[in-house]
């Protein structure tokens, strides 16, 4: 980034703006007004209409409930804007009152039929409720028969309807009646206002509703009609608007005097060039400084740019936090791991291959820009990863194993069927636990390892002491790891990696007697290396207890095993239950209701995995991996001009 500083005289400042907003290149710094001599600049004279106009144009779309652009698209000249403007706001303005009128009168009327319709069924004039001295009158709805309410109270008269009851019982006994009532589940209602029969009241109550109705539905085509007719243009001049106020109010960030003015911002290095020769084309002065180490006084804004396979992952480390100008940016870092951890944890190739459809389908029908089709892209690369874990190294498909695992030719799988994947299968969830679980420790020292040489990358320019702290911890961590490798060595990978990988590291086992002192085996060098911790005293006095949370950490990782191996386990019972009790019974209904539940229960686990190992992979590259190394808070690059997109 490269500090660009404008200044020119202050007639110039209208064409000055159409250039920058043009070339969409600086990112401004707002000028706060300190200055006596420069103060915050003010709206270009055509703002104040620019501004009513949209105000006016949003408050028809909001009318017309214009929500998604229209394929084709209108062109629109702003000077001609305001009259259209105002002739469309006055037609709908009117529409609008004359559909909130009718839908006022309806709620009205409704709550009128509602009031009407328990006294129509017991039939009794309004007025026959009201103006009594020495009675009262209780009228509710009723759950259950009142039974027995007359002989308890024989002073009083009763009238019944369908679930309705109107008693007239002498003011004295009035609570005893309310009691008696109660014990058949009663609710009271209010007296309508209005005289005469309450049937013939309902009538013409639902006689106006249907009135109001069929009115309200023509003024609402009328309107779809409008919405029809002026989409395009409601949109395009919003669109239009937008950008002119954008450019009318633009002083508002700007430092301007009496006679001249004064705009600070960051623009890209490259772009710099192009910006000078357009600007000191027109008169106008443009100073630059270079992008140098440090920028104590600001730093810069921070613009990614990444391969475009990882580009839709940039939003993740923007949810997350925007990367400060003087760190690596993670997103490379977190494009192959999530979809790699996401992969590894649903490990099936149905599943995944349906993931990659999502992909394709979001790819096809959503625009690139929109969030859900990034999260689409995003899981459509961890089904990726999920159809090679599953095809050669779990052999699974929809939670059916190819082959049966060794010793339990019982186990429902792909042969029972007759089909034959001429795949060999590495390892079976439910009978590998050991084997995932290692993995997962075999992951977690390549990610957090990744982690700690970025962060000595990061802070190798900027701190030399955390630098080498993070070497410390580097040290100390391979120093774990090759313990419980060690430790691990009875399971087949891990004697693998032991042997193999880690055939150079030292053998020598606790030559100063700390086997004694600890109670097991460690290897020295293990040792040695778990005390680089202490170089984490370069960071923090403290840093060095901090070994054990970082042994948590790495253990933290096991989420991988447990949820591969817990999903494949939901399957399987699904699968298993399912198609030996009712699927290959052979009765037809069972068979119907068997394929029935089975795609149920298959859309569940598919649903469950996606959030589960989503939400997983998103965890341990936020929460173990990124405090490692990433500390964020940068400044995301915004160039003037360019409209900003919805993000999370």
């Amino acid at each position: 980034m490269s500090r660009a500083v404008i200044a020119g005289p202050r007639d110039k400042l209208p064409q000055c703006i159409e250039v920058l907003h043009e070339l969409k290149l600086i990112h401004i710094i707002d000028h706060h007004g300190e200055d006596d001599t420069f103060r915050i600049g003010k709206p270009l004279s055509p703002a104040a209409e620019l501004s009513d106009n949209l105000i006016k144009l949003r408050s028809i779309a909001s009318i017309l409930a214009i929500k998604a652009p229209p394929k084709e698209k209108e062109r629109v000249r702003i000077e001609e804007l305001r009259q259209k403007v105002l002739s469309l706001e006055l037609n709908i303005t009117e529409e609008d009152a004359a559909r909130k009128k009718a839908e006022g009168l309806l709620g009205d009327l409704e709550r009128r039929i509602e009031e009407l319709r328990p006294f129509a069924s017991i039939g009794l004039p309004l007025e026959a409720y009201r103006g009594y001295e020495s009675l009262t009158v209780i009228v509710g709805r009723v759950q259950r028969d009142i039974a027995g309410f007359e002989e308890a109270m024989p002073v009083a008269e009763i009238f019944r309807g369908p679930d309705v009851v109107a008693a007239f019982v002498p003011r004295a006994s009035s609570e005893q009646a309310l009691a008696l009532l109660g014990r058949s589940g009663f609710t009271q209602l209010d007296i309508p206002a209005g005289e005469g029969s309450p049937k013939a009241l309902l009538d013409a109550a639902v006689a106006d509703r249907d009135k109001w109705e069929a009115r309200l539905e023509e003024i609402q085509g009328r309107l779809e009609k409008m919405r029809e007719r002026y989409a395009a243009f409601v949109v395009a001049a919003e669109e239009a608007l937008e950008v002119e106020v954008d450019k009318a109010e633009a002083p508002l960030r700007f430092a301007v005097s009496d006679h001249s003015f004064v705009i600070d911002g960051w623009v890209p290095s490259s772009g710099f060039k192009a910006l000078q020769t357009r600007l000191e084309g027109l008169g106008i002065y443009v100073e630059s400084g270079e992008s140098k180490e440090g920028h104590e006084d600001e730093a810069p804004p921070v613009l990614l740019r990444n391969p475009k396979p990882a580009r839709p992952f940039e939003f993740l480390i923007h949810l997350y936090s925007t990367p400060s100008y003087h760190e690596l940016d993670p997103t490379l870092f977190l494009f192959i791991a999530a979809p790699f951890f996401f992969g590894f944890m649903i490990g099936d190739v149905g599943y995944g291959a349906l993931f990659i459809a999502l992909g394709v389908v979001a790819a096809i029908r959503l625009n690139p820009k929109s969030i859900w089709w990034r999260i689409l892209f995003v899981t459509a690369v961890g089904g990726v990863w999920s159809v090679l874990f599953g095809l050669f190294v779990f052999g699974e498909a929809f939670g059916l194993p190819f082959h049966p695992a060794p010793g339990h030719l019982e186990e429902l799988n792909w042969e029972s069927f007759g089909m034959f994947v001429p795949i060999p299968t590495l390892i079976h969830k439910a009978f590998g636990i050991a084997d995932m679980i290692y993995l997962s420790l075999l992951f977690a020292a390549l990610h957090l390892g990744t982690g700690y040489l970025i962060g000595f990358v990061n802070e190798v320019h900027h701190n030399k002491g955390h630098a080498v702290a993070k070497l410390g911890w580097f040290m100390c961590l391979f120093g774990l790891f090759t313990l419980l490798t060690y430790s691990l060595r009875w399971n087949p990978i891990a004697r693998w990696v032991w042997d193999v990988p880690l055939g150079w590291f030292p053998r020598m086992i606790e030559p100063l007697g700390l086997r004694g002192f600890l109670g097991v085996e460690i290897p020295f060098a293990s040792f040695i290396l778990i005390l680089g911790a202490l170089l984490g005293l370069f960071e923090s006095v403290i840093a060095p207890i901090e070994v054990a949370s970082l042994l948590a950490n790495i253990m933290s990782y096991m989420r991988l095993a447990g949820i591969g191996i817990g999903k494949a386990a939901i399957a399987a019972a699904f699968n298993t239950i399912l198609f030996q009790d009712m699927i290959l019974t052979g009765q037809i209904g069972f068979v119907i209701g068997g394929i029935a539940f089975l795609i149920l229960a298959q859309v569940l686990v598919f649903l469950l995995g996606w959030i589960s190992a989503g939400i997983q992979a998103l965890r341990l590259n936020y929460m173990e991996a990124f405090i490692k190394f990433y500390k964020g808070n940068g400044i995301p690059f915004r160039p003037f001009g360019l409209r900003a997109t919805q993000e999370v």
